[in-house]
């Protein structure tokens, strides 16, 4: 019997949204973004270009000819495992690859060899011109995420500003606390007045596992448990961690619990997590998140005030942002609720009308 799975998505100006849905349980939530059009997403074939071999980590640095801008364009990274029946490489070579991890900070693109391309071969005609020869908009990849059991609808996504809370309280006590750092997701749990240590770590499990899958987190991941001495719990614990994470689509690999209490996992990150996308490494909200907020608020408050004339105030790092308009917002907006806005400065996000 197939899960009955559902999936809303929203366009809305400057991002589109996600939520996905097994037995009417939220799972999964995704952004993409106006500004992030040109990245390689995990899926997308390239015909790209060998800039660079380095022999020593057996890779290949590759142009993907991803944005318009050589200097903005991300150097994907070939290892040369990833490309089993190649042929010899070379600087300057022109090849089919496929992304199978997104661009990190500071990171290209991983990749995956498919095939040589070579300008002169006339079978290949336009696909050996430098760029993107397929992919996926966001439905697309949910549905082949998923194999296409899933439904869609369109309506309004707004649980994404909720996802991504660093601290959040265990039923019956204790919480756990998920914070980021440049090597892996550390995630205390902290057991607060709850008395025993092993009923909190029961508890937590299953809410680590959803939390991690509902916001894309991935990479090593470490989580830090209330101290337990006796060997038949920790055992118990760590079948309860397999247990949990059992429906997991990514790809997990759990250690048993260290002598310290610290259960080791790894969980598959083909792209970046909600809380990458959202927030800056210290957990606040980007320029660009601001912006987006304040543009929902405006577009919401032009239905309650049909007609009125608007004034947006919004923090002066988001109006900077949206006086550049680099994604073209301003003309999508005007778009939908009419030339009747205007941007001011402010502390806080807020909406004002004439009326």
């Amino acid at each position: 019997m197939s899960l009955k799975r559902r999936c809303v998505i929203e366009e809305a100006i400057g991002e589109t949204r996600a939520a996905v849905y097994e037995k009417k349980r939220l799972v999964e939530l995704y952004v993409r973004r106006w500004s992030e059009r040109d990245k390689a997403r995990a899926g997308d074939v390239f015909c790209g270009i060998i800039r660079k071999i380095d022999p020593s980590i057996g890779a290949a640095f590759m142009d993907l000819g991803a944005s318009s801008e050589p200097s903005q364009r991300p150097m994907g990274f070939l290892k040369f495992t990833m490309a089993p029946n190649a042929p010899r490489f070379r600087e300057g070579q022109r090849l089919k690859v496929e992304v199978t991890r997104e661009a990190e900070a500071g990171k290209g693109p991983v990749l995956k060899y498919l095939s040589v391309l070579e300008n002169h071969n006339p079978k290949e005609g336009a696909s050996s011109v430098l760029g993107r020869l397929s992919g996926d908009n966001l439905d697309g990849f949910i549905s082949k995420r998923f194999k296409g059991d899933v439904t869609f609808d369109t309506a309004f996504v707004n649980s994404i500003e909720e996802a991504c809370l660093r601290e959040i309280a265990v039923p019956n006590g204790g919480d756990i606390a998920i914070d980021f750092t440049r090597a892996l997701v550390a995630i205390d749990v902290d057991k607060g007045h709850a008395q025993s240590g092993y009923t909190v770590s029961e508890n937590v499990l299953p809410m680590i596992a959803r939390q991690l899958r509902l916001r894309g987190i991935g990479g090593l991941i470490v989580i830090d448990l209330p101290n337990l001495r006796q060997p038949k719990q920790r055992e118990r614990l760590y079948n309860l961690a397999q247990s949990a994470f059992k429906d997991d689509p990514n790809i997990i690999k759990i250690a048993p619990m260290s002598r310290f209490g610290t259960v080791e996992m790894t969980r598959s990150k083909p792209a970046a997590s909600l809380d990458e996308i959202l927030y800056d490494r210290f957990g606040e909200p980007t320029d660009e998140t601001l912006a987006l907020r304040a543009i929902r608020r405006l577009e919401v408050e032009s239905r309650v005030h049909a007609g009125a004339n608007l004034t947006l105030l919004v923090p002066e790092r988001a109006k900077l942002w949206l006086d550049r308009d680099s994604i073209g917002w301003r003309l999508a907006l005007t778009q939908k609720i009419g030339d009747r806005f205007t941007l001011a400065e402010s502390h806080e996000i807020d909406v004002k009308s004439d009326r």
